[in-house]
């Protein structure tokens, strides 16, 4: 299952990847899908395994700033938080 962590800019992205890739959690900087970011930016950290932890590990270094999505089996974004 992939989920979408949305940022407010790619040096955003890059460095909330980075820290999670540090972490021994695969995570890579993506262009968000046309329609989900509404901030003006459109880039997102993409992660398919270990969601919960990442989510955590980001949180804790206050590195969460925009909305999150589950894509679902049909191919849709879900807003998730």
């Amino acid at each position: 299952m992939q989920y979408l962590i949305m940022c407010r800019s790619l040096t955003w992205a890059q460095r909330s990847a980075a820290l999670l890739e540090r972490s021994g959690i695969t995570a890579s900087v993506v262009k968000a899908p046309q329609g989900l970011s509404t901030s003006g930016c459109g880039y997102a950290i993409s992660i398919y395994r270990r969601f919960e932890e990442a989510r955590n590990l980001l949180a804790k270094n206050n590195m969460i700033n925009g909305k999150i999505f589950k894509r679902t089996d049909t191919g849709e974004y879900q807003e998730i938080g």
